[in-house]
C-alpha cells in the first residue's frame, strides 16, 4: 500500500470528501539531458553551489542553508549550516557568488550556459526553478538559444516574474547551448539560486484543466501474462497549443517517453495529501479540434522491453538473477527490483530468438516470480507467499457502490511443466491436486530457462498452488488510490466477515470526482 498518514486514511473514507487531480507533464526533449557536454557559469558560492546539479531532474535542495545574506541566518529551526565539504550537502544547485543590492539588481550578472554534444535540440522555450524553499526567484531574465554556428535562434526576455518555476516560451529549434541571464532578483541582498533548468515545458494541470484521468493497472498471479500499467489524461486544449497547425504551440515538441507523473489528492482542510499514481511515459497523443480537448495516452518502461530481442542457443550456466540484470541493462532499465531468491536458480539460458519482455516472462515463470510496475516506475520481479496475509485494508460495503461480485475459476487437477535437457529435447514434470477428479490440465511447454527435473517440479507445484486463489473479487467502489497491486485486501459483504483476496487489477477514474474499480483474487471458503 502506498505510504500515507492516519489523516489521508480517515478522509479518504470520510461520508463527504473533496478529491483533487494533478498531473505533471513535462515536454521536453528527452534527449537532450544525456546529451550536456558542459554547464558553465559566473562564480559560484563556495561548498554550497554545484552547478553540474541544475540537470539532474530534482527540483528542489535537500537543506535550507544558513548564509551570511540578509534574512537567511535565523536560529528558528529551518535553516541547516552547510558542510564545508560539497558532496554533504547533498542538492543544492547553482548558487551564485554574486549578491544583489537592496532593489534585487545585480552588478554582475549570474549567468549559466549549457552545452551540448553530438546532436541538436528543440524545445517550445525552457523551464527554470529557483529557490522553492524560499520561494525566491529571478524577476527580470534572458533565456537565449544559439544554434551550432554560434548564431542566436532567440532570446526571450523575462520581465515581471512571480514564479519559482518560470517558463520562458520560445521557439527555441535547434540549439546547441543555451545561456540564461539573471538580472534581478525578487528578494534584496540575497544571492541567485537555480536548482534545476529542463530543456522544454513543464506544464503542470489541475482541476481547473484536468478533464478526465484514468488508470489501469494489473498483474497475473500465475505470470501467464506480464501488463505494463496505462495512464491516460485528458486537458483543455482551447488554447489550441497542441493542435497541430499552431506555429506557436507545444504539437511540434511532443516526444515519446516525455515524462507523465500522475498523482490524486485528498484535501484536508486546505491542505491536500497527495498519492502518486505513477511516473510515467508519454506513449501517444491526439486534439480534437471540435471539442477543444487534447488526450495523452502514457505507459512504463515495461514497454521498452518489447524494443529489443534476444536470443541465446549456446548453454550458459547462469542464475536467473544475473539474466534479469541483463535484459533491463541492455533495454537501458535502472528502475527493477528483483528477488534475491533468483540468485540461487540457475539455467543453461536457452532462448530462441524473442523479445526481451518475453524473456523477462520466462524468468518470473522459471523462477515461480511475478512481475508488476510499482508507482515509481519501478519494475518488480517477486516471489510472493502463496498464502494470503492479514488485510493491509478493506473494500466496505459503505464505501461500494454493491457487493462485490465473485466468479470462480474453473478447478486445476493437474500441471505438466517440460523441462529442457537441450535445445530440442524436453521432458514433462506432472503434478496432480490431491483429491480432485475433474478440473483443467495447465501446461508450460516451451519455457527453456527450465532445464531441469527439480526446477519443473518446483515451477509445476507453484502453478497449482497459485490455481488455489480461485475466487475472483471485483468492486465498483469509490475507491482508495493509495492501493496498489499485491495488496492484500478485505472485502465485505451482507453473509459474514470480510474476504481475503490480492489486488491483481486497479481501474482508478477521475473526473473532478473518484470512482475504481478494483479487482483481486482469492481462495475459496
Amino acid at each position: 500500500m502506498y505510504p500515507v498518514t492516519p489523516t489521508y486514511k480517515d478522509n479518504i473514507y470520510a461520508p463527504t470528501r473533496r478529491i483533487t487531480g494533478r498531473v505533471t507533464f513535462d515536454i521536453s526533449d528527452t534527449s537532450a539531458v544525456a546529451d550536456v557536454t558542459s554547464i558553465t557559469t559566473t562564480a559560484q558560492a563556495p561548498s554550497i553551489s554545484s552547478a553540474n546539479q541544475i540537470n539532474d531532474n530534482i527540483r528542489s535542495s535537500t537543506y535550507n542553508f544558513a548564509t551570511w545574506e540578509t534574512g537567511r541566518f535565523k536560529l528558528d529551526g529551518s535553516f541547516s549550516f552547510p558542510d564545508s565539504t560539497l558532496a554533504n550537502n547533498r542538492e543544492v544547485g547553482f548558487v551564485s557568488s554574486d549578491i544583489c543590492g537592496t532593489d534585487g539588481s545585480f552588478s554582475t550578472f549570474p549567468t549559466i550556459t549549457i552545452e551540448f554534444g553530438s546532436a541538436t535540440h528543440s524545445s517550445a522555450g525552457l523551464t527554470i526553478t529557483f529557490d522553492q524553499n524560499t520561494g525566491e526567484y529571478a524577476t527580470e531574465f534572458d533565456a537565449t538559444a544559439y544554434n551550432a554556428s554560434g548564431g542566436v535562434i532567440q532570446t526571450v526576455s523575462v520581465k515581471d516574474n512571480t514564479k519559482v518555476i518560470a517558463t520562458p516560451l520560445g521557439q527555441f529549434a535547434g540549439y546547441k547551448k543555451i545561456v540564461i541571464v539573471m538580472k534581478k532578483w525578487s528578494v534584496g541582498n540575497r544571492r541567485a539560486r537555480v536548482l534545476e533548468v529542463d530543456f522544454g515545458v513543464v506544464q503542470i494541470y489541475t482541476d481547473d484543466q484536468l478533464i478526465q484521468m484514468d488508470l489501469i493497472e494489473e498483474m497475473d498471479p500465475l505470470s501467464a501474462t506480464i501488463s505494463s500499467p496505462e495512464f491516460r489524461f485528458t486537458v483543455d486544449n482551447s488554447k489550441r497549443l497542441f493542435n497541430i497547425l499552431n506555429p506557436t504551440g507545444f504539437y511540434a515538441y511532443l516526444q515519446q517517453r516525455q515524462q507523465v507523473i500522475a498523482e490524486l489528492g485528498v484535501d484536508v482542510n486546505g491542505t491536500v495529501q497527495w498519492v502518486q499514481l505513477g511516473d510515467f511515459k508519454l506513449h501517444e497523443w491526439k486534439s480534437d479540434e471540435g471539442s477543444l480537448t487534447a488526450t495523452f495516452t502514457s505507459r512504463t518502461n515495461l514497454d521498452l522491453m518489447d524494443v529489443f530481442e534476444y536470443e541465446n542457443l549456446t548453454a550458459v550456466n547462469i542464475s536467473l538473477y544475473q539474466l534479469a540484470v541483463n535484459m533491463f541493462a541492455a533495454c537501458g532499465i535502472t528502475t527493477y527490483s528483483i528477488d534475491t531468491a533468483l540468485q540461487s536458480i540457475t539455467t543453461k539460458g536457452i532462448v530462441e530468438k524473442t523479445t526481451r519482455r518475453n524473456v523477462l516472462q520466462m524468468i518470473a515463470i522459471a523462477g515461480c516470480a511475478n512481475v508488476w510496475v510499482s508507482r515509481d516506475n519501478t519494475i518488480h520481479v517477486k516471489q510472493l507467499p502463496n498464502t494470503l496475509g492479514s488485510p493491509v485494508d478493506a473494500v466496505d460495503l459503505d464505501n461500494a457502490y454493491n457487493e462485490p461480485q465473485i466468479t470462480l475459476d474453473s478447478i486445476v487437477k493437474q500441471v505438466v511443466v517440460n523441462y529442457w535437457t537441450t535445445k530440442d529435447a524436453s521432458t514433462p514434470v506432472t503434478v496432480t491436486a490431491s483429491g480432485v477428479a475433474d478440473g483443467r490440465v495447465l501446461k508450460i511447454e516451451q519455457n527453456k530457462l527450465i532445464d531441469t527435473s527439480a526446477r519443473a517440479q518446483a515451477v509445476a507445484q507453484w502453478v497449482l498452488d497459485r490455481s488455489k486463489l480461485r475466487a475472483k473479487y471485483r468492486s465498483n467502489w469509490r475507491g482508495n488510490p493509495a492501493h496498489e497491486l499485491s495488496d492484500v485486501l478485505g472485502f465485505g459483504n451482507t453473509y459474514g466477515p470480510d474476504k481475503t483476496a490480492m489486488v491483481t487489477k486497479n481501474d482508478i477514474r477521475y473526473g473532478g470526482y473518484l470512482s475504481a474499480t478494483t479487482e483481486a483474487k482469492g481462495g475459496v471458503g
